[in-house]
């Protein structure tokens, strides 16, 4: 299968006036569309720094990180995560002050995707993650940490790439909502053909992926293909 993202001895260090820290060191694999990818390992040894290289929110130091065969220091990192790439965050980062479907609708109107448009679609989004309609006009504020997650999700579906990157994503939900993401985000990558990949510390994210990384100490190794 084609490569989406494609990382070779990819390094990352942290500078300020003071001190170097070097957070990756030659890192290299590859993701593909279809499968969900989890990568595990300790606080502090680099999952997190790895996963904004991924978003291009940064780029690497070292080594060389291309999407769909581009170079992403080359790329407008803006586009890419307007357009191909969505961050799933732990603490679900959804806007207070607008609805759950605004919520949605947002990253459409960004692309001038026209209000009826948007709202149809934000509606078929939050159908697939299986939230009542009841919850559509409700603020994030007065639904569940599991019901704001998957809004988080069909945000990120919104959006309109095939890279979904999650970075903790079940971590603030208890295990029955847990297990309802985890058969979301497989279902993108299996039925929709996302490449997902999943920052996790959780056991059961990593069972559920088809191949599972292991980050330590900023070296990246295969556990599970």
């Amino acid at each position: 299968m084609e490569k989406v993202i494609e990382a070779v001895n990819v390094g990352y260090v942290y500078q300020t006036k003071y001190q170097k820290t070097k957070a990756l060191s030659g890192v290299s694999c590859s993701f593909e569309r279809g499968k969900i990818y989890a990568v595990t390992g300790k606080s502090g040894s680099g999952k997190s720094t790895f996963l904004s290289l991924l978003a291009g929110l940064d780029v690497p130091t070292e080594g060389t990180l291309t999407i769909e065969g581009k170079d992403i220091r080359k790329m407008n990192r803006d586009a890419y995560r307007r357009n191909r790439a969505s961050v799933i965050y732990q603490a679900f980062h959804l806007f207070p002050l607008l609805t759950v479907t605004e919520n949605v609708m947002f990253p459409m109107e960004l692309r001038h995707v026209p209000v009826k448009e948007a709202r149809a679609k934000a509606y078929e989004y939050l159908k697939k993650v299986g939230l009542p309609e009841t919850l559509y006009g409700k603020m994030p504020g007065m639904i569940s940490g599991g019901e704001q997650q998957r809004t988080a999700i069909a945000r990120a579906m919104a959006a309109g790439g095939e890279i979904l990157l999650a970075d903790e994503p079940t971590g603030n939900l208890d295990s029955q909502n847990e297990k309802v993401i985890v058969q979301l985000l497989c279902g993108l990558a299996h039925k929709n053909n996302y490449a997902v990949i999943v920052v996790t510390h959780n056991e059961a994210v990593a069972a559920a992926a088809d191949v599972v990384y292991a980050m330590t100490d900023g070296m990246l190794s295969l556990v599970k293909r």
